[in-house]
């Protein structure tokens, strides 16, 4: 008898029109993410965004490490156990476009909620990022940030509220509160549970400790 495993693309969408509480939590996960941008769309503002999505992800503590591809000779390399992978590409976007494709997806497993590939459209949030007069680089850092979070949770989910949430309108985007761009308590600590078991696993498959 076959099995057939269904994957299921997770898009973060434009909708046209306070800190997170961090647990008691000691000791830091780490989580290497190669990011592909082999067209340089990133060149110069590369580590602005990174640094934002990883700002996002230190609430849950999470220590990420970032591989430039392809750049890093790791890059050539097979994935290791526990790493993720997020590619920035461009898409551009069609004439008289008003804001209705996804910023970004992640590609999850429906059957064992597993991932390790997401996408980040930069041409479609330096658009969102004129019409609402914002940063771009801080938007591709949160689109980052939140695709990660499908892969760190494991989950198509998204949240009502907060990064989480499938819909990004421009009031939101103009209004710039920190409780929109920030993950929720539940949420990081599911992604601090996730990663601590990922880390685990990579180790088992490692043969270290």
């Amino acid at each position: 008898m076959s099995v057939r495993y269904v994957a299921v693309f997770v898009p973060l969408l434009l909708m046209s029109t306070s800190s997170p509480t961090q647990g008691a939590v000691t000791a830091w996960t780490t989580v290497v993410v190669r990011v592909y941008d082999l067209n340089g769309v990133m060149a110069g503002t590369n580590r602005q965004a990174l640094d934002q999505a990883r700002k996002a992800l230190d609430a849950a503590s999470i220590d990420v490490i970032w591989r430039m591809c392809p750049a890093s000779p790791s890059c050539n390399a097979p994935l290791a156990p526990g790493e993720l992978t997020i590619r920035i590409v461009r898409a551009p976007v069609p004439p008289h476009y008003s804001g209705t494709l996804p910023l970004g997806d992640a590609m999850i497993d429906a059957l064992t909620g597993a991932g390790v590939l997401a996408t980040v459209y930069v041409d479609r949030i330096e658009w969102l990022a004129h019409e609402t007069g914002t940063d771009s680089r801080a938007l591709v850092g949160r689109a980052i940030a939140h695709e990660l979070g499908h892969l760190l949770l494991a989950t198509t989910t998204h949240g009502p509220v907060g990064l989480m949430r499938a819909y990004w309108s421009q009031e939101e985007v103009r209004r710039g509160q920190p409780r929109d761009w920030s993950f929720a308590p539940t949420e990081l600590a599911a992604m601090r549970r996730r990663a601590e078991a990922r880390e685990r696993e990579a180790r088992l498959a490692l043969g270290t400790r």
